[in-house]
């Protein structure tokens, strides 16, 4: 239509053989939408794209293009698609016509390669999140792609197989003198790539080095980009009167700088802040010695939960941490009886889910469940009804269904009047999470349990999220968070859960 917004904005851009490209920017930018149509998927609609001097706007063109592009995206379950990992890792190569001893060979490879040896006969659905990511990557590195489009391909590992994957990453691109267009949230990403352009409005608003970027926290800040670690503690330090000199990014730098300042009392005086929150010793939440194996009894059997014993109180923020597979999806799905324990029990509010007694429906609209992307779970024709399926089928009705749904978008910051009547799918990746944050909130639940509720978000997403759960907890809520970002589980856990 004449009047849609443009995704893409006038962009023009040469990409040198061999690059290594970071691009980054906030949510709605367009950083998707360009790898989209770089990888032939989506053509434009005015201008032209060459891929090794191939139009991606001739039919006649795609299939080789195709051939020599892979594209690697955000969430993994949008690109699985075999019964077995082994023949996911396949798939892409049997259709390219590789003959069997080669394919057998390059799938051994990948197997070893990214630590999925063991999972070679399982179902790609009964893999974590981040194996699953894994597998993604895998099943597009065994092809060889000349050029290689990565859209957040670590938006859900945990920190140890993000920098793996990385790593991994730069290890094909100067092994193989692959082109690489690395999509990214995570700015610090970015800093040993070849080049970074930053986009806004579906526009490249800056386009230089890594380092020239990431050191000007202004530029970061001006676009709602999170500041890598490093550059944010410097930045803090400074503002304390350490004197610290501009432009440090890399973690190495800042100690080396620490290390020639003189020793003696920190500046300014900053006593250690006390919690006001009460120490409840009622518990409302509990694992008691749980055991959970996915495929119990057959070959493929995969152990998730063994022994695990928690505890959580009343009015708690909790953080469960853990590397990809250790058992905390299959823990917090255990948490309103979606899964059932092998061997234990699990509480809610002393009520044993396993019991016949026990009312799953009245757990479940007290224990909310969030799942990654819960944007992906809506599904009505507008706002209001997505937000109002719980309530209306726990019989609400008139006005008391709608006081109850505008309450709900009144919690996340959407406004009942404007969004109401909006179609769910035409709202950023951000306004659909808060939507679906919504949903759950307008079943008025006691206890919140969350899997990874900012992924894929840029900064000012993931401080509307803060935001929302951190006003749930303080109206008396109790939050379960499952997260591979360590800041945002300092930020705001009062205690930590660890998986291993």
């Amino acid at each position: 239509a004449p009047d849609s917004p443009r995704a893409l904005n006038g962009i023009s851009l040469t990409i040198p053989d061999g690059q290594f490209l970071g691009i980054i920017g906030p949510n709605g930018s367009g950083k998707s939408t360009f790898g989209l149509c770089l990888s032939c998927l989506l053509r434009p609609s005015r201008g032209k794209i060459e891929v090794d001097g191939l139009d991606t706007s001739t039919p006649e063109k795609y299939w080789q293009i195709h051939k020599n592009v892979g594209m690697i995206f955000q969430n993994p379950d949008n690109q699985l698609v075999s019964t077995t990992v082994e023949r996911e890792l396949a798939f892409g190569l049997e259709n390219l016509g590789f003959p069997s001893s080669e394919i057998q060979d390059r799938v051994d490879k990948a197997l070893v390669q990214f630590d999925l040896t063991k999972y070679r006969k399982h179902a790609p659905h009964r893999l974590s999140g981040g194996q699953k990511q894994r597998l993604a990557i895998a099943s597009v590195i065994t092809m060889q792609p000349g050029l290689l489009i990565c859209d957040e391909p670590t938006a859900l590992l945990d920190p140890r197989s993000r920098a793996e994957t990385l790593d991994l990453l730069y290890e094909l691109h100067r092994g193989h003198n692959i082109t690489v267009v690395y999509i990214t949230q995570f700015p610090s990403e970015v800093l040993h790539m070849d080049r970074v352009i930053i986009m806004h409005r579906g526009a490249i608003v800056e386009d230089s080095n890594p380092r020239g970027v990431l050191s000007d926290i202004d530029l970061l800040e001006r676009f709602n980009l999170d500041l890598p670690p490093t550059v944010k503690l410097a930045d803090a330090l400074r503002r304390r009167d350490v004197p610290l000199p501009a432009g440090i990014v890399e973690q190495e730098d800042l100690i080396q700088e620490m290390r020639d300042i003189p020793r003696g009392a920190p500046p300014g005086d900053h006593p250690e802040s006390e919690s006001a929150r009460p120490d409840p010793t009622e518990t409302v939440m509990e694992l008691v010695d749980v055991d959970y194996t996915y495929s119990k009894d057959l070959p493929v059997s995969t152990p998730a939960l063994h022994d695990v014993s928690m505890q959580i109180t009343p009015g708690s923020f909790v953080g469960l941490v853990g590397s990809n597979g250790s058992g905390k999806s299959t823990l917090m799905q255990h948490l309103n009886g979606l899964l059932t324990p092998d061997s234990g029990r699990v509480l809610i509010e002393g009520e044993d889910l396993a019991s016949k007694e026990t009312d799953l429906t009245s757990i479940r609209q007290r224990v909310g469940l969030i799942f990654q992307f819960p944007e992906a779970q809506l599904f009505e024709e507008t706002v209001f009804d997505d937000v109002a399926f719980g309530p209306r089928n726990l019989g609400m009705e008139g006005d008391e269904l709608t006081d109850r749904v505008h309450d709900a978008l009144q919690q996340v910051r959407l406004d009942p009047e404007y969004f109401s009547h909006r179609i769910p799918f035409n709202l950023s990746g951000g306004e659909k999470r808060r939507v679906a944050f919504a949903g759950i909130l307008a079943m008025k639940p006691r206890y919140l349990v969350l899997d990874e509720p900012t992924a894929g978000l840029d900064a000012e997403g993931t401080h509307q999220i803060e935001d929302i759960l951190t006003r749930f907890r303080d109206s008396g809520g109790t939050v379960l968070l499952v997260s591979h970002d360590m800041d945002l589980v300092a930020t705001l856990a009062d205690k930590v859960l660890v998986l291993d």
